[in-house]
């Protein structure tokens, strides 16, 4: 048993997408026997190739305190699309025994309606005042690289956002340069209240792999990812070939229908012209 848990431990290290894919092909019951088995640290990871109903499915499954505990270190745009899938007794439940910051966070993107950019967001995604020095800037992304980008999105005292870092210019910032006199102004950025077309639409994911979040008034709350796009995408595709599939089945029920009640329309005025035949010969 030691020896299937190693294992099952090395797979998950190597290949955490494959693994996810296996899972979501086993029942709810199966894959929470198997997820069960991970250490936090490889069940957290796990959980980003995960779509969030089959991660949420299985986790209603696991032990409480370790589907928090897993919840609470992967991304918290992640851990709110699966907390989202969940039902609400066993959502209630789990949002309790998060860690305090995974808490707030989560509570941040789950106030959002479904497949807006609040929801999908990294309330997370990392902002620095644009009173902050490089120096100090690079020591704490450092400090928090799970949540780092390729940009450093720059905030007023009242996080409002006001500009852009890349990394390579940051790095080449003279350690006690402001980010705000490096900053790239003005900002591409997304309506926490956009809906998933017009995120769908937006012109700068041509350019940019991440683009800021911001409330009315320009307030800096979260990063939206281009991977979480992709998800989004891939959920409205669903979405729209289960429709398709609703309607060609309605349609198809409709022609069954009109052509069996045609055939049963035929059939009687055959047998009535029958009788009336028979009639006319008596």
């Amino acid at each position: 048993m030691e020896l299937e848990s190693r294992l099952l431990e090395a797979f998950a290290d190597a290949h955490p997408a494959e693994l996810a894919r296996a899972l979501e092909s086993l029942s709810a019951e199966n894959a929470a026997e198997v997820m069960g088995e991970l250490a936090v640290d490889r069940l957290a990871e796990l959980l980003l190739w995960f779509a969030p109903p089959s991660a949420a499915h299985s986790l209603e499954l696991v032990e409480e305190k370790k589907a928090a505990a897993a919840l609470s270190a992967t991304r918290h745009d992640i851990s709110a699309s699966i907390l989202r899938a969940m039902g609400g007794e066993p959502r209630s439940r789990v949002v309790e025994l998060l860690s305090p910051a995974a808490r707030k966070a989560t509570k941040e993107v789950l106030r959002y309606a479904q497949d807006t950019a609040g929801a999908v967001m990294d309330p997370q995604g990392f902002a620095i005042a644009e009173s902050v020095s490089a120096g100090d800037a690079l020591a704490r992304l450092r400090s928090a690289a799970k949540h780092a980008l390729h940009y450093v999105y720059v905030v007023s005292e009242d996080q409002k956002l006001v500009g852009v870092v890349n990394l390579p210019e940051l790095v080449a910032a003279r350690p006690d340069q402001l980010l705000g006199l490096i900053a790239v102004r003005p900002v591409q950025s997304v309506s926490a209240r956009a809906t998933s077309k017009a995120i769908l639409a937006h012109p700068a994911w041509r350019r940019f792999h991440a683009l800021p979040v911001v409330e009315s008034g320009g307030r800096f709350v979260g990063v939206l990812r281009y991977a979480s796009i992709r998800k989004l995408e891939e959920r409205m595709l669903d979405t729209e070939i289960q429709d398709h599939a609703s309607q060609t089945a309605a349609a198809l029920g409709e022609l069954y229908g009109l052509g069996l009640r045609g055939l049963v329309e035929s059939a009687a005025a055959v047998v009535m012209g029958s009788g009336k035949a028979e009639g006319g010969r008596k």
